[in-house]
């Protein structure tokens, strides 16, 4: 047999291993295997030939083939989020003011802007309209709180709301998030509002003395004022209330270190180290806080 027969013999079983392959499997598979036939001939058609039957004897081809799995639809997705979306924190991040002012505007418009320091970064902010934004934004919640506010001192005033412990519950809240607002509000208001914040705790406190939240919230308001006997005052009560509580001595501890009383603060941190109740991670933390600063103390002058 010439070459040229051989040569025409060989294309036409490389031909004809295409057509009976092709439909059969992916079209990878069969570029492939059409290569190998083509490359070798005649032991290359053997081989193939070999591989099939050894596929179909040992079963090798009943798993799934990439391009199957690949048109199956997937069960878990999560969720779909558009592409412009990132996180409000990270938008004054942005090189492209028009961005920054798209997203932060949408966001006020919105009203989901509640973050008070996304609000404060918005506020010194180089572009104008973003600040103004923000600053617009923080103006109508601080009047809309003060309204608030307002309508309730109007009924506690009146006498109706005098005695509903709840209305005075929702007064103080207000209150303590108002006062939270400090760097939005004149001076003279805020320290007329922390003495009303300071009268409701008293009032609650004598009300509901059970309740230990209200001692140790008037006592923190009553050290921001620098009012240290009348702290001390309500520390004594709370000790009376909560003889076995770390809060009674951890608010003495808190009183004296502000007032400046060394001696007092040393005999609370020795109660506090006698509690029998187990003590938890801040007083644990403020014990050997105040034992190094003895410890210190001690050192120096001795």
């Amino acid at each position: 047999m010439d070459f040229s027969a051989f040569l025409l013999l060989h294309v036409m079983l490389t031909m004809g291993y295409f057509l009976v392959n092709r439909r059969r499997k992916p079209r990878l598979h069969v570029v492939t295997e059409n290569i190998i036939v083509f490359a070798i001939p005649f032991f290359g058609i053997l081989l193939m030939m070999g591989y099939r039957l050894g596929c179909y004897l040992l079963d090798l081809g009943a798993g799934r083939q990439p391009e199957i799995e690949k048109e199956t639809v997937a069960f878990f997705r999560g969720t779909q989020l558009a592409e412009d979306i990132i996180p409000l924190n990270d938008a004054f991040l942005v090189d492209d003011v028009q961005k920054k002012r798209h997203y932060f505007t949408d966001a006020i418009k919105q009203a989901i802007v509640d973050n008070e320091n996304i609000l404060q970064m918005a506020m010194h902010d180089r572009d104008k309209e973003i600040a103004y934004y923000a600053v617009a934004l923080l103006t109508a919640r601080m009047e809309k709180l003060e309204n608030e506010l307002f309508a309730r001192e109007t009924v506690i005033v009146s006498g109706e709301g005098e005695e509903n412990i709840p209305l005075l519950e929702e007064y103080s809240q207000m209150l303590k998030n108002y006062l939270e607002q400090k760097k939005f509000i004149d001076h003279v208001t805020y320290r007329k509002k922390q003495g009303d914040y300071i009268g409701v705790l008293d009032y609650l406190k004598k009300m509901c003395p059970d309740k230990l939240e209200y001692y140790t919230e008037e006592i923190e308001q009553l050290l921001l004022t620098e009012n240290f006997a009348e702290a001390e005052i309500v520390c004594a009560e709370l000790k009376e209330h909560f003889p076995q509580c770390e809060e009674s001595c951890m608010m003495y501890i808190k009183l004296y270190q502000a007032w400046r009383k060394p001696q007092k603060l040393q005999q609370k941190i020795r109660e506090l180290k006698a509690c029998p109740i187990e003590l938890s991670q801040a007083a644990l933390m403020a014990i050997r806080y105040w034992d190094k600063e003895i410890n210190r103390g001690a050192g120096v002058h001795g």
